[in-house]
């Protein structure tokens, strides 16, 4: 059988041990990628951007942390 491409209906999903890492200078996180670069709980998240100390964004059924808010919370450089 000849090499084919992989299309939609034949690449396979990675799984959480294979995902890559998200980018330090991303503009947006999920928040689980926020917590796992960030140290602390996705609740936490949660509760600073109650707090207002961090943005969260609504995209379709999704909730994304603001990259620039997220690195201005940490105190990294940049933000």
């Amino acid at each position: 059988m000849a090499n084919v491409a992989p299309t939609l209906s034949t690449a396979r999903t990675l799984s959480h041990r294979e995902r890559r890492e998200p980018s330090p200078s991303a503009i947006t996180y999920t928040l689980p990628d926020a917590a796992r670069l960030s140290g602390l709980s996705p609740a936490t998240l949660r509760r600073r951007a109650k707090e207002g100390s961090l943005r969260l964004v609504r995209v379709g059924r999704r909730t994304l942390a603001d990259g620039a808010s997220l690195r201005r919370l940490l105190g990294v450089d940049g933000a």
